[in-house]
Formats: C-alpha cells, structure tokens, sequence
C-alpha cells in the first residue's frame, strides 16, 4: 500500500507539475516558485528586522540606545501621518497608480508646499518642545519628506507595473535591493560618535527611508499568495502549505544566536553588520522565484479601474466582515508578540544564555506545521467561524499555564513551563492563523462581488477606526514598564525581580488580548456555499463583459 501511495503521489507530482489539477487554478511548479520566492524575501526581511525604529528593537534600543517613549513618541507622528494619507494610498493601489490628470496635479502642487513646509520646520528652534522630544519639528519634517517619497514610490511602481503584473509583486521583486542596501549602511553608522539629539535624527532618517522599501516587500507576500487562486478549497490548502515559507525565519532566529557567538554576541553591532548584508542579499536573490507567479482575480481583460474614494470608503465601512476582522485584530499586537519577549528576556537576561534562546524559540514552534496542516480538515469539517473559535477557545485554556511563571523562581522551572504549553498553543494558534489568514481573500471577493471593484487596499481604511484605538492601546505596555523602571536602560532586567515584574505585565496583558480578539468571530457566517455563488457570479460578469466588448469590437 505504502508503495502504490509513492507512485500515485509521484505520478501526481509529474501530472500536475505545470498543469493545474481540475477546477483548480495553481500548478505545482508554480506553488513551489511562490513559496521559494516567499521563503527568500521572509529571509531577508528578518534579516532587515534587526533594523526598525522601535525602542525595544535590539539595534536601535538596545546598542544605539534610544529610549522606548522617544521611539514611541515619534513614531506616533508617522502613524498620524500615515492615518491622514491613508484613503490617497488606497486610492493609488486600488486604481493602479492610474490616477486623472487633475488630481496628479492637486498631488504635485501639495507636496510641492509641503516639502517647502520640511525645509521651513528644518531651521526653525523646537527647544521649546523639548519636553515631548529632542528637536521634534525636524522629525516631523522627516516624516513627512518620507510620506510624500512613499506616495511617489507608489504611484509609478503601479503606474509602470501594476496592470501586467498585479498590485503586489513588483514591490517584492524591486524593493530587495535598496531595502538591503540602507539596512546595511544603517549598521556602519558612527552612533558612538553622535550626540543623543542627532543621533535620534539620523536613526529616524535612515530607518523611515528604510521602511518605505522594506514595508512593501514583506508585507505583500501574504497579500498575494490570498490572490493566487479564487478557488475556495485551493485557497485554504495554499494557505495551510504556504507556511513553510516561515521555515526560513525559524533556520535564521536559530543561527543568530549561535553566530553571534563569533561577533561578540547579540548586543554588540558587529553582528548585525555581518548578518544584514549575508541574509539579506541571500534572501532578496532567493526571493526572485516570485517572478514566475500570478495574481488570478475575474475580471474583463480590458478592465480599467476607476475607484472613487467616497464611494469605495462607504462600500467597507458597510462590510461587517471587516468589521468582524479589524475588531479582532485591534488586540491582535499584544496577544502573542509579547510572549516570545518572556522566553528571550529569561535567557539574555536570566539565564544568560542567548546563543540557546533561537533553538528553544524555534522549538516552541515546531508543532505549528502540523497545526496549519490542520486548518483544511477544521473548515471541512466545520465552518470558519467554528473552526475559529473552537481553535481560539482551547488556545485560551492553554494559555492559563503560562500564569504560573509569574510565581516561579527558578528560571529554568521557567523555560520548562514555557516550552511545554507553547507547544500546544503553537499548535492551534497556527491553525487559527492559517483559517483567519484565508478569511480575508474570501472577504475580497465579497468586497468585488458588491461593488465591481478590487477595494483590496481600500478595505485598510478600516484602519481610521482602528489606528486612534491600537495608538491609545500602544501606552499600555510603556506605560507599566515604566512604573516598573524600564525607560531606556535594558541592563536592570538583570534584576530578577525587576525582570518577573516585566514578565507579569507581559502575561496578563496578552491573555486579556486574546480573549478580546476572540470575541468578534462569533458573528462571521459568510459559509462556504454563500462564497462559492459569490466565485459563479463573478466568472459569469466577467465573461459576459468580454463577450460584450467583442461584439462591440466587431460592431465598429
């Protein structure tokens, strides 16, 4: 029996390699060129990680030593920034960057004053608002010579390359060099050398330049890979498969550790000058794979897009699908992110062993492949929103045992703790996070099937609800560890009580997350049978449009 499976496995593999199985839209060989692709760019991305604005990142906080409220601080200027310009980039994404002649020049004349406004705030004296942050007016200036940069960068990427390729892969197949390249030149800068003030400066600069490259090439993997079939069953099982991608972030968090060790460890930047450049240019190459892959959507081959703004804001504001999913999602960066943060601060900190700390992470997640395999069989089984609470009702459970850790003083008790109920958590987290991830294609085609339109970017305006909620929500977590002592200085978690303290805030913080975030789904019911009539229709307006167009061909 085992062989006659091998051959037919083997004689599948060899029939379908460049041919789609019936009704499905996806060859083999094109799935395992999108998860290469993938697999590469999700490589260099991590890679790029170790270089973002953020308080608590490793190189801009931990070795540059940029305080968390400074980095929170500012950053709120490009989240505000980012929430005014939300519905233009939108607009540029959904319409391909073919935007009317008029509204070009509105564009043009804006930033034109504005950028006149960055050079005004530039020489302008900001000590006055030293109390907020060290020469504010020229971070906002930063930020915003970068938005007017980012709408640029999108509107003639798209223009150039949005109608033959799609909305999402150009950025990943353009954007790999200049992220590494900034990333690298990043860690070669002279920081000990700066004053706190222009060291803050160049940090923000550099990092903002960074991000309007590096954004776009991670992000759009996991959006594209929801457009590469239509076909609900296929969708799911991509979505199940697709994370192997994730394979190379877990080789990449194990090596680290254990490279360090030949660069003096993970807070001192030699490391990070060696391992941007290696795994960025190995996975920006590895990432060129995506060139052979296609977004499949219905629609009419000449069709052109004309999103209207008002319009297309009035079509996802009315979808409670969205609603469903962005209520969820608001709670979403605290509800596991913060929890891998309790296993490497007991190890660099407790245990001080840090070379071990990306084994046992990666070893905490090693049952989250059979987990996504899973996701198929729960929404064939059940529906999604069944499959989505019953995952997120025993990951719930589950997560009760991280509270003992809290009371535990040996850290190794700790580690032991940890490992064993991540591992179950892994486990159905991973399917939940295959079902959700799939959930909002489906939502996709709901948005066409109502409107006409591909509102893919338009349904993130959903953020103008959500952004002033997760800003408010950012406080919390600074907020405690400051209470606790944690501002700028990381070494006085070296203090195990300090360090337990932190932990505490961490654990029940994100337990309070996910019970927020879990809620929502009990109103999801777009079923399996409502999405495949949505499919039918859309196939059929498409056809019937072609139809059209070639009668009226013939007809001139």
């Amino acid at each position: 029996m085992a062989k006659l499976d091998l051959r037919k496995t083997a004689e599948d593999l060899k029939a379908n390699w460049k041919k789609p199985r019936e009704g499905e839209y996806l060859s083999i060989r094109e799935f395992v060129q999108f998860a290469l692709g993938g697999m590469g760019i999700y490589t260099a991305s991590d890679a790029l990680g170790a270089v973002n604005f953020a308080g608590t990142n490793i190189v801009v906080g931990m070795i540059f030593n940029v305080g968390i409220r400074d980095a929170y601080v500012i950053g709120l200027i490009g989240t505000i920034l980012g929430f005014i310009t939300m519905p233009l980039k939108a607009m540029i994404t959904d319409n391909l960057g073919l935007l009317p002649k008029k509204f070009m020049r509105t564009i043009h004349l804006a930033s034109a004053a504005l950028a006149a406004l960055c050079a005004l705030l530039w020489v302008l004296p900001s000590s006055g608002l030293d109390y907020v942050v060290r020469d504010l007016l020229k971070h906002v200036a930063i930020r915003v010579i970068c938005t007017i940069l980012e709408i640029y960068l999108s509107i003639y990427v798209l223009k150039f390359f949005g109608k033959k390729y799609g909305k999402f892969k150009p950025h990943m197949v353009l954007f790999g060099v200049p992220s590494v390249a900034l990333a690298t030149a990043f860690t070669f800068m002279p920081y000990t050398e700066m004053r706190y003030s222009s060291k803050l400066i160049v940090v923000h600069l550099v990092t903002n330049l960074l991000e309007l490259f590096k954004g776009p090439y991670n992000a759009n993997v996991e959006k594209m890979q929801g457009l590469l079939s239509p076909n609900p069953q296929e969708r799911m099982r991509i979505f199940s498969i697709a994370p192997i991608m994730g394979l190379a972030r877990s080789i990449y968090s194990m090596m680290l550790p254990v490279l360090a060790t030949l660069t003096g460890g993970q807070l001192n930047i030699r490391t990070y000058r060696w391992i941007v450049p290696g795994f960025g240019i190995y996975g920006m190459l590895q990432g060129l794979f995506i060139i052979k892959t296609q977004e499949r959507v219905f629609q009419p081959r000449d069709f052109k897009p004309k999103v209207d703004l008002v319009k297309a804001a009035r079509e996802v504001f009315t979808n409670k699908y969205l609603w469903i999913r962005n209520l969820s999602r608001l709670f979403d960066d605290y509800s596991g992110a913060y929890i891998q943060g309790v296993l490497n601060w007991i190890f660099m900190y407790g245990l001080r062993m840090e070379w071990m700390m990306g084994l046992m992470l990666n070893l905490s997640y090693i049952t989250s492949f059979p987990g996504n395999l899973m996701a198929p069989w729960y929404t064939k089984r059940f529906s999604k929103r069944k499959s989505m609470l019953l995952t997120r009702g025993i990951v719930l459970v589950c997560q009760l045992g991280f509270f003992p850790i809290i009371f535990m003083q040996n850290d190794m008790a700790k580690i032991i703790l940890y490992m064993a109920v991540s591992l179950i958590v892994s486990f159905f987290n991973s399917s939940f996070s295959v079902i959700e991830k799939a959930m909002l294609p489906d939502i996709w085609d709901y948005q066409q099937w109502r409107t006409g339109e591909r509102l893919e970017a338009s349904t993130d305006l959903f953020n103008f609800f959500s952004k002033p909620i997760t800003m408010m929500l950012g406080f919390i977590s600074p907020y405690f560890f400051r209470v606790i002592g944690l501002v700028r200085d990381w070494d006085i978690l070296y203090d195990a009580a300090i360090r337990n303290q932190v932990l505490t805030v961490v654990i029940i913080i994100a337990f309070i997350a996910n019970v927020l975030m879990t809620i929502p789904f009990a109103f999801y019911d777009l079923t399996p049978a409502k999405h495949r009539q949505i499919i039918e229709d859309l196939q059929e307006r498409a056809a019937q449009a072609d139809v059209e167009a070639e009668e009226g061909e013939v007809q001139a």
